[in-house]
């Protein structure tokens, strides 16, 4: 600070530059931080459709995940309702061309004051009333951008609780639906091996009779003498069998 007074205007000129750079630069991050908002919305609407179907089509009548899926949807509605108010474009003040001081603001002083150093620090006061104006505000809509954002991503980050509740809803029920089917599965299959097993009970039946009783009637053969000979059965299924067995009866 030594050397610089608030008597000089072009400290009073830098500072105000200053300012400005500093509110302009944090209103321009705020905007580039929205893609945190965006990636929590993103993880938590993917299974945003499931949960309200689980409610609205009572597949879950819990009351503890009604009341989280309701406290969910104010909280994410709450947060939306701050994004939106985040992305509404606002006036932002940007600095003229100097040309508008240099040429125009000196001609029109130069009409009627001749002292050039006079004019000199005129101008420089009209340049710091356009500093001051911008700066004042660029700060309130940084103010402003920076509030909606907070609170935008505060009540994100609040709503995710509750839905990993819902979530955790959401998935148990899916688990016991797959439960339920596996366990119908397994009966059926119980059911399946069961009638297997009869209908191998016949078909070993139907076979070990029909070796027992079928005798060759091949000539100037004597049929005590022959060696007794089956073929190799395999398995393909019971009914292919079934009808090649009674096809040779």
């Amino acid at each position: 600070m030594e050397g610089k007074s608030f008597y000089d205007l072009d400290y009073i000129i830098e500072i105000n530059q200053q300012r400005l750079d500093q509110y302009t630069t944090a209103y321009q991050k705020v905007l580039e931080r929205l893609t945190h908002i965006i990636l929590i919305y993103s993880a938590i609407t993917i299974f945003l459709i499931p949960l309200i179907q689980d409610s609205a089509l009572f597949k879950i009548r819990n009351l503890f995940f009604i009341t989280s899926l309701i406290l969910f949807l104010v909280l994410l509605a709450i947060s939306l309702m701050f994004t939106i108010r985040l992305i509404i474009p606002v006036e932002v003040a940007y600095l003229s061309f100097p040309r508008k001081y240099y040429e125009e603001y000196r001609s029109e002083y130069e009409i009627t004051i001749e002292d050039k150093g006079k004019i000199k620090d005129l101008l420089k006061a009209s340049y710091i009333k356009e500093l001051q104006e911008a700066l004042e505000t660029n700060e309130k809509v940084f103010r402003s951008k920076n509030y909606f954002y907070y609170n935008a991503l505060i009540f994100g980050l609040l709503s995710i609780v509750p839905y990993v509740i819902c979530l955790t809803f959401h998935i148990s029920q899916k688990d016991e639906n797959i439960q339920k089917i596996q366990i119908v599965d397994a009966g059926n299959l119980r059911n399946f091996i069961k009638t297997d097993s009869v209908d191998k009970y016949n078909i070993d039946k139907k076979i070990s009779s029909m070796t027992t009783t079928q005798t060759t009637k091949l000539p100037g053969i004597d049929n005590s003498q022959v060696l007794d000979s089956s073929p190799n059965l395999i398995k393909e299924n019971s009914q292919t069998i079934s009808t090649k067995v009674d096809e040779k009866k």
